[in-house]
């Protein structure tokens, strides 16, 4: 589900989704595996930066749509250790010793957008959408809210969390979701432009040291992803949830959608 690739040097390693044919949805294996990688490239010292990228027209789309039919019947316990699961994965991104490199096209919503949320350096090309659409089917957008904290004014977090729409790359540049934008064409040499001058022009422990003063207290940032777990699992056994993901599911409105057709002459 994942293809790592690493430069002639091993300075530099590509980490690529690999389930092109499921949109990259974040599967539970497929967030064990990256959580996995991850923490195995975090003690390769020869390591210098990271780059995340997917294979396929869509960066990654989010939650599993498996895991969303298995939300019906899953346990308060069971939806606690799948969010821990992503939390984990959002944890070992943003406490990796060498930056993580975002190579962003397509769109990258919920759980996808959080893994753009999560990597120090988010590159994308102008064509990409963003979009934390959580609300919309009735989730809580509780673990991106951690990691966008001193990122994204809260300004903006309230936009884009509350009514659950698709931004384009340049809007997210403005807001600070992602660092830069590239044509299509260009992304790839601009990505690997961007790992190369990391490589070759800073010190591995300077970066390691102002990634660790980024971050903060470490102790601190765990507790609020596992606030926000519980926040996110608690938020799964509500009944709009649960209606919202059935919706989902068959494609067709959520009971809220409705109402407000029914309500209105003219949809929102």
């Amino acid at each position: 589900m994942t293809a790592i690739d690493h430069s002639p040097d091993n300075r530099i390693v590509t980490v690529t989704l690999d389930r092109p044919e499921k949109r990259n949805a974040l599967s539970a294996d497929l967030v064990q595996e990256l959580t996995h990688v991850f923490s195995d490239l975090a003690v390769d010292e020869r390591v210098r930066a990271v780059i995340l990228a997917a294979r396929g027209p869509v960066f990654s789309a989010g939650a599993d749509l498996s895991a969303l039919q298995a939300l019906r019947s899953s346990t308060l316990e069971d939806n606690l250790q799948d969010s821990r699961l992503l939390a984990g994965l959002f944890t070992a991104i943003r406490t990796t010793p060498f930056p993580v490199i975002a190579r962003v096209h397509g769109h990258a919503i919920a759980g996808g957008c959080g893994l753009v949320a999560a990597a120090d350096i988010a590159i994308a090309a102008r064509e990409a959408r963003f979009g934390f659409t959580e609300v919309r089917i009735g989730f809580v957008p509780a673990l991106v809210s951690v990691l966008l904290d001193g990122r994204v004014l809260h300004t903006h977090q309230r936009d884009l969390f509350l009514t659950g729409r698709l931004i384009g790359a340049d809007e997210a540049v403005r807001m600070g979701l992602i660092a830069r934008v590239a044509n299509p064409a260009d992304l790839d040499q601009v990505v690997e432009r961007v790992a190369g001058e990391i490589s070759r022009n800073t010190s591995r422990s300077a970066i390691a040291r102002t990634k660790a003063m980024l971050l903060g207290d470490p102790d601190a940032f765990r507790d609020k992803m596992e606030v926000a777990a519980v926040r996110n699992a608690d938020a799964r056994r509500d009944p709009e949830c649960l209606a919202g993901v059935d919706a989902f599911l068959n494609r067709h409105d959520a009971p809220w959608v409705r109402e407000w057709d029914e309500d209105h002459t003219e949809p929102a």
